[in-house]
């Protein structure tokens, strides 16, 4: 098993033009030092020009190759940085920041795509400021978590708990709000490291709009119970990985044999909620594709036999915004985690996948529209549930 080391790893590259130069060294230094980091190994290939190579953690993979670290210059300048995937191609497109907070996409003149060696190549300017380089804005564990405890703060009525340990023995959180009611709704986040736009921003956004103080949130939060799992896989997500967790399996493949702890401990969960007399009305897993926004829906077959609330929620959407919703129908046989709402609770239930470079405004403004609806009709249908 090959892990990201989350120790202090800084790979100097130092140029010598001459030796009567050699006063004048340019330093460059790449930091792989931080949660999240992916950075294999570094090559000098000319003047001001290296090639820093990305591997996955673990094999087979999908196209997702995720990468982040830092670069730091001993005086400013320009230099072109290649970003190699070996055998496979480039995805997303890299995100820049001096502080990890605040991100832009790198603009269009400064990357070149080969796509058939799936190769892109950077203009960066570097400096002695740190400039971090990623596949999509940095999110660990620890940042979520500071979201999360800045919510906890804001809404006293939530409640977080350690609902299990994940491989590598981290605490893996769940957080409630709980009514007097037996209706459920339950949210899922970052099974996939990468897929920020929707497994963070899009998760974040739709969940504090549940738990905002207006008369609609309110009175939801009221007739259902709320049950969220706002970051699943932090060892992937700590270690860098492009998909799987930190024994190598991908957890929205494993909703029918639950052989990882992040996914049994879902599955343990929830039962015991079903013991105390908790019943699924709907769960939300949330995702991003470099195809989306789209739902992963019920196929036909399975949806005669619901209440519908899918296809009215998305009627309603579309009747009360501009928005356009695409819906994608899969089998019910495949193991992702919404068919395992469908499959053992006879729940309905989605995958919320955003699109990987959708401007992160829309993304937000797309989650509270679809949370306010989602809301609306859970509340009209409530008696059918």
């Amino acid at each position: 098993m090959k892990l990201i080391r989350l120790i202090t790893l800084l790979l100097f590259i130092t140029t010598f033009s001459s030796c009567y130069e050699r006063k004048n060294i340019e330093e460059i230094v790449f930091d792989a030092s931080f949660l999240s980091v992916r950075l294999d190994s570094v090559k000098k290939t000319g003047k001001d020009s290296y090639s820093v190579f990305i591997n996955p953690a673990f094999e087979p993979v999908n196209e997702s190759p995720w990468f982040a670290f830092g670069i730091t210059s001993r005086v400013k300048k320009e230099i072109e940085l290649k970003l190699n995937y070996g055998g496979y191609k480039h995805r997303y497109i890299p995100k820049l920041s001096l502080d990890k907070e605040s991100w832009k996409t790198i603009e269009d003149s400064k990357i070149k795509i080969d796509t058939s060696t799936g190769i892109a190549t950077l203009e960066l300017k570097v400096s002695p400021q740190k400039l971090y380089v990623a596949a999509q804005e940095i999110e660990s564990s620890e940042d979520t978590y500071v979201w999360l405890d800045s919510i906890l703060k804001k809404h006293q009525f939530l409640q977080k708990e350690i609902a299990g340990k994940t491989v590598m023995q981290k605490d893996n959180y769940v957080v409630t709000s709980r009514s007097n009611k037996e209706n459920t709704i339950v949210l899922i986040a970052r099974q996939h490291p990468p897929e920020i736009p929707g497994g963070t921003i899009g998760f974040r956004a739709f969940f504090e709009e549940l738990l905002s103080n207006n008369e609609t949130s309110t009175a939801f939060r009221k007739a259902f119970n709320i049950i969220a799992f706002p970051l699943l896989n932090p060892d992937g997500v700590d270690s860098g990985n492009w998909r799987h967790n930190a024994n190598g399996i991908d957890l929205n493949r494993d909703w029918i044999d639950f052989t990882q702890p992040e996914t049994k401990m879902v599955k343990k969960y929830l039962n015991k909620e079903i013991e105390k007399g908790a019943r699924i009305s709907f769960a939300i897993d949330f995702h991003a594709s470099y195809s989306g926004p789209y739902l992963l829906v019920l196929d036909s077959i399975n949806e005669i036999k619901t209440k519908k609330i899918i296809p009215t929620w998305i009627q309603n959407i579309e009747t009360n915004s501009q928005l356009s919703v695409e819906a994608r129908r899969r089998s019910q046989k495949l193991p992702y985690c919404y068919n395992y709402f469908y499959n053992q609770f006879g729940s309905e239930a989605i995958t919320y996948e955003e699109g990987d470079e959708i401007d992160r405004a829309v993304i937000r403004r797309r989650a509270i529209v679809y949370a306010q609806e989602f809301m609306k009709t859970m509340l009209l249908m409530n008696k059918k549930i």
